[in-house]
Parts: C-alpha cells; structure tokens; sequence
C-alpha cells in the first residue's frame, strides 16, 4: 500500500490541531509570513518524525529571471527548507512561462541549485503546457512534475506529488473520481497529495480505505499502465531521493 500524506496548501491556524488530522503542509517562504528558525525548529520537534513539510518556492523563483531578488528569495527559503527538514521542494513556474527551449534550460538550471539529495524536488507549471511535455520536461529535470491527479495520471514512478485543485464546499468528488484517484496512486511508495477546498479530511479518510483494498486486477492495469513507454530516469532519481 501506498505511503498517503495528505495536506492543505497552507497552515489554517494551529499546528498541533492540525496534526491531528494531516500529514502535510505546505508553506511558502517570502511569499507569506513565517515565524523565525527558532519557532520553526519547535514546528519540527511538534510533529511526528513523519510529519511532511513542504516548502513551495517564492513567486519570484518561478519567473526564473536571473538576478539578486531571486537569489535572496531562493537562498531563503532553502535556509527554511533546512531548519523544517522538509522531505519536498515544489517550484510553481506562472502561466507565463512557455514551453519553449530556452525556458527549460532555465527550469533545468534553476533545479541544479536545489539539494538533490534527501528532498523530493517538485515542479508546478501553469499555463499552456501539455501533459505529456510537462512530463518530459520534469524527466529532463530529474524532477518530479505536479499533476491533478483527479484529471492525469501521473508518470510511472515510486513518488507522486499532486495537488486536487479547487474543491470547495459545493464540489465533491464522486465515488466513481474517487476510485479513479485510487487506481492511478495505486502501487506507489509515497504519495504526497495536497488538496484546495474544504474536503481534504473527507478525502484523506476515503482514499486510505480505497488504497487499503486490494485492487480489481481486470480494471487496474488499464488504469496504471503508460500509454507510451517511459524512459527509466525518473524512476531511478525518485529512488535516489
């Protein structure tokens, strides 16, 4: 079974309630406020030792225009990262950013400067990328790429980081959503999954019980296998971290 961690995108409040009912967070240095390294280190005595903090890089960082705002910005929240020891780092790149040539080479740049050992580095693209280039892209990276898994199915892989984008109190998965979601983490070593909205509970307890059971062997296979072969890379980095 699949190691599910699962979190909000931001921390609503406490975190010793929020504990209780997640496995994740993710915070967003420069961009929102954080208490200083001292509070932050009790944050990480707080939590159990499997406890996932997550940091997600600055608006800044994910422009990718080279300069001293950036490098303050990165060279920040790396020092959080540290000081958390969290086990991911996601770069959010703006719709802006297009798949051209010139920007993965950015994008590839910008992720030799991450440590690539111990964290899971993540990447995030808005816009006009397709799924399959924003794999490739990721695999060209040795990252991993950040996908709605309600709506893609991740790349072949021990590790997936995904994000449920907007589930409000008047959107609800449906049980047939659901198994979907179920099908595509199936097989997984971890499974790191943020999810917007007001349901993260809800769904946390319903994908545990969906993972918990063993899977329908005529249905699972159609799900989980590729539609095209995949290069062995990306696997080999996500053992490595």
């Amino acid at each position: 079974m699949a190691r599910l961690l699962v979190g909000l995108p931001s921390l609503p409040g406490d975190l010793q309630k929020y504990k209780q009912r997640f496995d994740l967070v993710e915070l967003r240095p420069v961009d929102a406020s954080l208490p200083r390294a001292t509070t932050l280190r009790k944050w990480r005595k707080a939590v159990p030792p499997g406890f996932v903090f997550s940091v997600v890089l600055p608006r800044v960082v994910g422009e990718l225009a080279a300069g001293s705002e950036l490098d303050e910005a990165l060279s920040t929240s790396l020092e959080v990262a540290a000081v958390l020891e969290a086990r991911c780092v996601v770069l959010q790149t703006p719709a802006s950013l297009r798949p051209t040539a010139t920007n993965r080479k950015k994008l590839a740049a910008l992720f030799e400067r991450l440590p690539a050992e111990g964290v899971v580095r993540c990447w995030e693209p808005a816009g006009i990328w397709e799924r399959d280039d924003i794999v490739a892209t990721a695999r060209a990276a040795k990252v991993i790429p950040v996908l709605d898994v309600a709506r893609d199915t991740p790349p072949p892989g021990p590790i997936v980081y995904s994000r449920l984008r907007a589930l409000g109190k008047s959107s609800a998965m449906s049980a047939a959503a659901l198994e979907r979601v179920a099908e595509r983490l199936r097989g997984r070593r971890e499974v790191f999954l943020v999810v917007e909205g007001d349901r993260a509970a809800q769904i946390k307890a319903s994908l545990t019980a969906l993972l918990a059971r063993k899977p329908d062997r005529s249905t699972a296979s159609a799900v989980v296998r590729p539609t095209m072969p995949m290069p062995n890379t990306l696997v080999a980095e996500d053992e490595e971290q």
